[in-house]
């Protein structure tokens, strides 16, 4: 079939009769017009735009037509018709144009389908009417036609009439429910545009059903779309009939949108019912109606199975009790008109809840929280709902953290926190207060244990003690674990500071009694008690801070022993840690220095060593002895930072001594090692890297430990003094004589000094008993293959009867006071070219 061309015939006749002539081909967009329709309304009309269907001004929200564009959007309506089946085989459309100038005219489109043995084409003229149709011409005769179009425009039912599937007529009712006030805004507007997009096919199928007038198509439910969007819900019935002549289609829209809320909400609330219904069945919670006088109504399966045999023999709180008691959380037990049931039901409250404890079928403790409301529905007077949930895993998990809040889990004594509350509830009593004092005790050494016996030990060892001081202490007192290795006790009764101390030196007995532990093994502990007084209106906190202040005060003085709190404490502590915090910036802030004090050959007098001895020049306080210091390093555990910092700048200024001075290529340095660094894992790493950084031989270094820091018993100093040993340092002991080595201890030792305390030097000479103590050792130390030294020497007699009584060396200031590295060095004399 070759390319489509307008038919002559028509074109003439468009030419001879002044009309318009269009056609409409499948599958093109736009009609064509072999006739233009500027014949027909003029070249500038069609060239400077219009209004369509309005009568006047556009409406808001119309948008003009543009020049060029009026032929095709007159005919747009009938053209959408047509694309939707609704126009059978002709096709007629009246529109209104209003001109720039306001002018009206109404345009006749008229169209037939022309058979092609395909889908066909159509044909169509464009001819303009002289006037409109007169008021109700479409419905008859005037008057008859009067009378239904005053029927049709105050139904409350939507009327609309349309033809070529545009909009030919409609009441207001219609137009209200398409969202529109004026019906003649919907008028020439396509039908299916009212209708919401998933309903169109519907209704083009009931339409299609419509062959002959009188044919009706009923109860066909659609939703009608608005121009804001909204949507209603209407029920359509069309029946073809005619308008102006022609055939159209009459349609009836009922507003359904209330009854099918109604019924929506109806099976909602039904549905929501079954759903109550269901959930309370399904509930973890028990569900209880009580009637007025307490009787149970109605109740859930959980009610059965949480409430058990009392839900049949009980009425209103005998479902809860039974014919036991009930008591509140604190164990007080509860009246049966404290219940909820009961308070509720007499019209005391509306609402009541209660944690309840009550006794299960199976005779355990059951908790119950308890929820009574009254109903205020209609026919429902005095009616309850009980709900009931059980709680009894809950409550003790609560109660159990509860404990655990407040007690030690190790020992199952009191914690910190426990103490305190105890505390608070003492020092509200003045009297009570008056009379009380708090014992702390800190096990001494207890690392030890925990580092060479393992936690394991430890742990049972803290049982055990823990046990041991609840049995020691009197009754009515209170015993708490505080920390790690600390513990406290409360005890009443107590009327004087010395009482006080008393039960501080009692309990730091209890504590140095051997302690048993399984597999044998016996355990010997030590503790630094300190002792407090309480007075009415102290603070828990500050009460056990000066009770550690004098626990702190008996460590200084030396461990195991007992000191009580007095006002000065509090202040000179504070001194102290004010020292300690300044102790830790002194080493990277060059605060201190190293001095040497030379150690003597008693035989020549010639210097073989120097003891190293730590000096601190503090900016406020001068300089400071480690007498003022080297405690507090100890007690914070500074004394490992600062003993390896010393032994750093010992062997390196040894090592320098050594390599330039011909004279102190044999000679040693002594530093000092506090029994604090010899329990703790940092001493042998500190020696292997100041000997590796130094390149000091092993054997001029000489370590310097007091005479009760050798504890031979304990396995890791042993194994410390064994490895400094293999490693080639040489040990001394210092104050020899002034500690608690017993013999046997000394002779499994691996140590090359001993250094006479000067105690037993002061008076060397001049005291026989002096002079027989420093001969037996001497005597000693030479049959254990050591050196002794007699340190303190100051005067020649001194020096003298040491060197008669069998002395090696000698230490002093007869032979020199500590020098300053520049002054030490001058001992050595010139050094190497």
């Amino acid at each position: 079939m070759g390319p489509r061309a307008s038919g002559l015939p028509s074109v003439l006749l468009g030419e001879l009769a002044g009309v318009g002539v269009w056609e409409l081909w499948p599958g093109e967009p736009e009609a064509r017009w072999p006739v233009p329709i500027e014949r027909l309304l003029g070249q500038g009309l069609v060239a400077a735009g219009a209004w369509l269907d309005q009568r006047g001004a556009p409406a808001d929200g119309v948008q003009p037509v543009g020049p060029g564009e009026l032929p095709n959007a007159l005919l747009a309506p009938l053209v959408r018709a047509i694309r939707a089946g609704l126009a059978g085989d002709r096709a007629e459309l009246i529109r209104e144009v209003v001109t720039v100038d306001r002018l009206t005219r109404r345009i006749l489109l008229r169209g037939q389908r022309v058979p092609d043995g395909g889908e066909g084409h159509w044909v169509g003229v464009a001819t303009e009417l002289a006037d409109p149709p007169a008021p109700g011409a479409a419905f008859g005769e005037p008057e008859i036609a009067e009378r239904l179009q005053l029927l049709v425009e105050h139904s409350p039912d939507g009327v609309a009439v349309h033809q070529d599937g545009l909009v030919v007529y409609c009441n207001a009712t219609a137009a209200r429910m398409v969202g529109y006030e004026d019906p003649a805004a919907c008028l020439g507007r396509p039908v299916l545009s009212f209708i919401r997009a998933d309903c169109v096919r519907g209704v083009i199928s009931r339409i299609r059903r419509l062959r002959v007038p009188g044919d009706v198509v009923k109860g066909h439910r659609i939703s009608l779309v608005r121009p804001d969007g909204s949507e209603l819900e209407v029920e359509l019935a069309s029946a073809m009939t005619s308008w102006g002549g022609r055939p159209a289609i009459q349609v009836i829209l009922h507003d359904v949108s209330e009854r099918t809320a109604a019924q929506e909400a109806e099976a909602a609330r039904r549905a929501t019912e079954r759903r109550y219904a269901a959930a309370v069945a399904a509930l973890e919670e028990a569900v209880v109606v009580f009637d007025a006088q307490g009787g149970v109504q109605a109740a859930n399966r959980a009610a059965r199975r949480i409430l058990g045999s009392r839900l049949q023999q009980g009425v209103a709180d005998g479902v809860l009790t039974g014919a036991g008691r009930a008591v509140d959380p604190e164990g007080r037990a509860l009246a049966p008109t404290e219940l909820p049931v009961a308070r509720v039901l007499s019209g005391r409250v509306p609402v009541a809840s209660a944690t309840v404890g009550v006794q299960g079928d199976d005779g355990r403790e059951q908790w119950l929280r308890v929820t009574v409301r009254r109903l205020d529905e209609p026919g429902a007077d005095g009616v309850a709902v009980c709900s009931v949930a059980e709680i009894t895993e809950h409550k003790q998990l609560v109660d159990r953290l509860a404990w655990e809040a407040r007690h030690d889990g190790l020992t199952g004594v009191l914690n910190r926190a426990g103490l305190v509350a105890h505390l608070e509830g003492v020092l509200a009593d003045p009297l009570v207060a008056e009379a009380s004092c708090v014992v702390v005790l800190d096990l001494d050494r207890f690392k030890l244990v925990n580092d060479s016996l393992g936690h394991a030990v430890g742990d049972e060892a803290l049982r055990a003690l823990a046990g041991r001081l609840a049995e020691a202490v009197p009754a009515g007192s209170t015993l708490a674990r505080i920390h790690g290795d600390g513990f406290a006790v409360v005890i009443g009764g107590v009327h004087s500071g010395d009482e006080a101390l008393a039960w501080g030196d009692y309990l730091r007995a209890v504590v140095g009694e051997p302690l048993r532990l399984a597999a044998g093994r016996t355990l010997g502990l030590q503790a630094s008690v300190g002792v407090c007084r309480a007075s009415g209106g102290s603070d828990p906190d500050r009460l056990l801070r000066d009770a550690d202040l004098a626990m702190l005060e008996a460590k200084n003085r030396r461990r195991g022993r007992a000191a009580l709190f007095d006002a000065g404490l509090r202040e000179e502590i504070g001194g102290r840690m004010e020292l300690e915090h300044d102790l830790r910036a002194a080493v990277a802030q060059g605060q201190l220095r190293v001095e040497y004090q030379p150690v003597g050959a008693l035989a020549d007098g010639r210097v073989v060593g120097l003891e190293a001895l730590v000096r601190w020049d503090h900016p406020n306080h001068g300089r400071l002895l480690p007498a003022r210091f080297i405690g507090l390093a100890e007690e914070s555990e500074l004394i490992s930072t600062l003993g390896a910092w010393v032994l750093v700048q010992s062997c390196s200024q040894m090592a320098r001594w050594r390599a330039r001075h011909p004279q102190a290529a044999e000679a040693f340095v002594a530093v000092n090692v506090s029994p604090r660094q010899l329990e703790g894992p940092d001493l042998l790493p500190a020696v292997e890297e100041a000997l590796r950084r130094s390149g000091l031989a092993p054997s001029a270094l000489v370590l310097e430990i007091t005479e009760s820091g050798f504890v031979a018993e304990d396995p890791h100093v042993a194994k410390v003094l064994e490895d400094l040993r293999d490693l080639g340092v040489r040990l001394a002991i210092d104050d020899f004589g002034a500690g608690y080595s017993s013999l046997g201890q000394l002779k499994r030792l691996p140590v090359d000094f001993l250094k006479i305390d000067r105690v037993f030097v002061e008076e060397l000479g001049a005291n026989p008993r002096d002079d027989l103590v420093v001969s037996v050792v001497a005597e000693l130390g030479h049959g254990l293959g050591c050196q002794v030294i007699a340190e303190g020497i100051e005067e020649e007699r001194q020096r003298a009867a040491a060197w008669r009584l069998g002395c090696d060396l000698y230490q002093g200031y007869l032979l020199a006071r500590p020098l300053t590295v520049r002054q030490a060095g001058a001992l050595w004399g010139p050094a190497r070219g």
